[in-house]
């Protein structure tokens, strides 16, 4: 099939409209029409139930739709093979990634890989662990990176880095001292917590369920900022993996008291990637860069 024709049924299944997919890719919505058309003739099914807000996909397309991304990503890597047979070094590497991760590793990760591969760009999206996976899934990003994600069917981990969840407070709030403590006894103290949309918003509500403990947020916020500034300034405990708050300890503004419960000591940070592809050099250079860094940074 033309690489148009695909991109443009690819779009219009991300979009799940015409008109945006025509206004993203820059054409006009008659000849997205007129392809899909030709190719529901080729085919001799519909590809798309038309609505009045748009058009989803019939099983049909859900089948065109999963070999027009598999075809897309091998011509993106075939296109890095050959640059890289051209002496050029180039590439383009998508990225995925959980807020908590990117200030204190993977900025640094992505400072070091340039230094030796200028000619590699990147693109960085910051989104929930949900979303990132399911980027991961739909072939909209080629390196998802997430707090404990759920395992999806059409998602393989390259790695899981272990990264136990820590109780993060200020260096002088009263349980600062502590060498380790119990989930249960931070309870009595203000507590900022992730939505439930988090990895580590689910690690906590698991082990609240099995320990029959009742936790009252003073804040839920998807920011991991705003949580790491809530235990910064005293304002109470929140719970991350020490690499989200590497360089506040660094600096001195805050301590990471390991936790003793087992479940939460299973935290990892995840680097998910799309089961079955073949990656492109840049994409896989630097996933095997992550694999090394990001460890080190704990």
């Amino acid at each position: 099939m033309p690489l148009a024709q695909l991109r443009y049924f690819n779009e219009v299944v991300r979009t799940g409209s015409i008109r945006e997919a025509a206004e993203r890719l820059n054409v006009a919505p008659s000849a997205i029409s007129r392809q899909i058309r030709n190719l529901e003739e080729e085919f001799g099914l519909p590809l798309f139930e038309r609505h009045a807000r748009g058009v989803v996909p019939t099983s049909a397309g859900e089948l065109y739709a999963r070999y027009a991304r598999a075809a897309l990503l091998d011509q993106e890597r075939i296109q890095s093979e050959i640059d890289d047979l051209k002496g050029l070094r180039r590439g383009h590497v998508r990225i995925s990634s959980v807020e908590g991760v990117v200030a204190n590793g993977l900025t640094h990760a992505l400072a070091a890989f340039r230094q030796r591969f200028a000619g590699v760009s990147f693109s960085l999206s910051i989104m929930g662990a949900e979303m990132v996976v399911a980027a991961v899934r739909n072939g909209e990003t080629d390196i998802g990176i997430s707090f404990t994600s759920n395992p999806e069917p059409g998602v393989r981990y390259a790695a899981r880095i272990r990264d136990p969840l820590c109780a993060i407070m200020a260096p002088d709030y009263p349980l600062a001292r502590h060498r380790r403590i119990a989930f249960g006894d931070t309870l009595a103290y203000p507590l900022a917590v992730p939505p439930k949309s988090f990895g580590i918003r689910t690690l906590l509500d698991a082990r609240c369920r099995s320990a029959r403990l009742a936790m009252h947020p003073a804040l839920e916020t998807n920011s991991i900022e705003a949580m790491r500034g809530f235990a910064r300034t005293g304002s109470g405990i929140t719970f991350l993996p020490r690499l989200t708050v590497r360089r506040e300890i660094r600096e001195g503004l805050a301590v990471a008291v390991p936790l003793t419960n087992r479940d939460l000591q299973q935290a990892t940070v995840d680097l998910c990637v799309l089961e079955g592809r073949r990656l492109p050099g840049a994409v896989e250079g630097f996933l095997n860069h992550l694999r090394q860094v990001l460890p080190t940074l704990r």
